[in-house]
């Protein structure tokens, strides 16, 4: 087994810490991390660990080599800090002493307890995958999918502060559709949704991570849980183990990363707040916002939990409602209505209207008025106001080059069809050419986010914007979108249509 592989992109040839290939160079390393297992370490027989790409307070988490898929993958290392250490002359990890030995064994259950939850989560679209789970060296591990890229923390700090508010907003309202259907079809809360948890990899796909602090519920909502939390991130019932915690804690966590990411601001502590400091509206920043946003963000970082938006269904609604309202203007920029104009401007009412008009200084006799007496009338019903049309967005994939050109079909909306050549598999049947697969990629439209998802299941690919989209990975495209299957010999379009119903 070959074990001089380079540490970053593991091609062989590693030598005097320089790789040749991708230029990684072993002094250059940022941080070094004394608890950390060395790169060369062989995990299984099969998981070669490369560099260290972080270490918190429950774990080490490793860039690795799996030599049975051949690919780049992730692993994380159960081995928390303050209570544990590595063997003097080896990998093993060792508990300090024997007080302590009771909570890394309950650490060690709460670290399988992630790997159950993302086991779980495998199929969900903006959460990262697990593959495998093991024990070795006195401790645990799983591999993940490795994510190339950049925490939104990061991004925002390298983009002056704050990020445009489409791309903010299609973040998080990426991750807000995931977690809704976490929420309602496991039960699961995460607790942890913080601009370093939400990862964004070089193909713009949205990934949230770190379920180490997710809890799995019987309703949804459950007291008595650990207090763990990220102080800027956490509302109050995450501060006590009686208060009752659920959708809605998660709720105000991607409120509080959606605000962040917005101003390059954190909110305060919710202890602060509820001692009187409180964050600035994001209508009274100008950052680019309409007021319907804004007015959602506030609802959503609401202090109480029954005044709080409840959940992430509703969250997404609001923000969808605001994306259509105007921006709001800064105060200065706002017209003075007719009830703030200066008295000057505003004509003096007549006060003695039985008084005849004067017209050149000449008198005008007055008229004597006749009395009319009013004809009964009958009162008209009231009549229901017209319904006004809505806009429908009808999205639909068609074959735009290819044998079947010209073929079309509609897309229900947050449903994933099989698009492939397989008449009995597939929802979407293209029958020819034949390096397409019976199941050749999964397509979905998703209405919160007016994208389409694109994950590809087939042996010869899908190629989008010249590049080939990574087999099992879900791609968000905007539409109008086209791509190939297996070969620009059968092009596929991914549009919407608007109709007035």
């Amino acid at each position: 087994m070959q074990t001089d592989f380079c540490p970053n992109c593991f091609a062989p040839g590693f030598v005097n810490g320089c790789c040749a290939k991708c230029g990684y160079q072993t002094r250059f390393e940022g941080k070094v991390y004394q608890r950390a297992l060395p790169p060369g370490t062989v995990l299984q027989q099969r998981y070669y660990l490369g560099r260290t790409l972080g270490e918190g307070g429950f774990g080490i988490t490793y860039k690795a080599f799996d030599y049975a898929k051949q690919a780049i993958c992730c692993v994380k290392e159960y081995a928390p800090n303050e209570i544990c250490r590595r063997s003097e002359h080896g990998r093993m990890l060792e508990v300090l002493s024997e007080q302590v030995e009771l909570p890394y064994r309950a650490g060690l259950k709460r670290f399988f307890d992630e790997t159950r939850i993302l086991s779980r989560l495998e199929n969900i679209p903006s959460v990262v995958d697990i593959t495998d789970v093991f024990q070795e060296n006195n401790t645990a591990y799983f591999v993940m999918e490795y994510l190339d890229g950049a925490n939104l923390q990061q991004i925002v700090r390298a983009t002056k502060g704050r990020l445009p508010v489409q791309k903010a907003t299609d973040i998080v309202l990426q991750v807000a559709v995931s977690m809704d259907v976490i929420h309602t079809k496991t039960k699961i809360i995460h607790r942890d949704i913080t601009p370093e948890n939400i990862f964004i990899t070089r193909q713009d796909q949205v990934k949230l991570i770190d379920f180490g602090s997710a809890k799995q519920t019987q309703t949804g909502m459950q007291s008595g849980l650990s207090v763990v939390l990220k102080p800027c991130f956490a509302p109050p019932e995450q501060y006590s183990t009686e208060m009752v915690q659920g959708s809605f804690t998660d709720v105000y966590s991607l409120a509080g990363t959606y605000y962040y990411a917005l101003t390059g601001k954190y909110i305060p502590t919710a202890p602060d707040r509820l001692a009187g400091q409180d964050y600035v509206s994001l209508k009274e920043m100008n950052v680019g916002v309409s007021a319907g946003i804004s007015d959602a963000v506030d609802r959503a970082l609401a202090l109480k939990a029954n005044q709080r938006t409840k959940t992430m269904q509703r969250f997404i609604a609001e923000i969808a409602a605001g994306m259509e309202m105007p921006v709001a203007r800064p105060a200065a920029q706002v017209r003075p209505t007719a009830q703030a104009r200066p008295a000057a401007q505003v004509r003096p009412a007549v006060q003695n209207r039985s008084a005849p008009p004067q017209r050149l200084g000449i008198p005008v006799r007055p008229v004597t008025p006749t009395r009319i007496t009013p004809a009964k009338v009958t009162p008209a019903r009231p009549q229901a106001p017209a319904r006004q049309p809505q806009k429908v967005a009808l999205p639909y994939v068609s074959v735009v080059l290819g044998p079947e050109k010209g073929k079309n079909w509609n897309i229900p909306r947050n449903e994933t069809l099989k698009l492939g050549r397989s008449k009995t598999e597939a929802n979407i049947c293209v029958e020819r050419p034949n390096d397409i697969s019976r199941v050749h990629c999964l397509i979905t439209w998703v209405e919160q986010t007016r994208r389409f998802c694109i994950r590809d299941l087939s042996v010869n690919g899908v190629y989008y914007n010249g590049q080939r989209l990574k087999r099992g990975m879900d791609c968000f495209v905007s539409p109008p979108a086209r791509f190939a299957l297996a070969s620009a010999s059968c092009v596929i379009e991914l549009g919407v249509r608007y109709e007035y119903r």
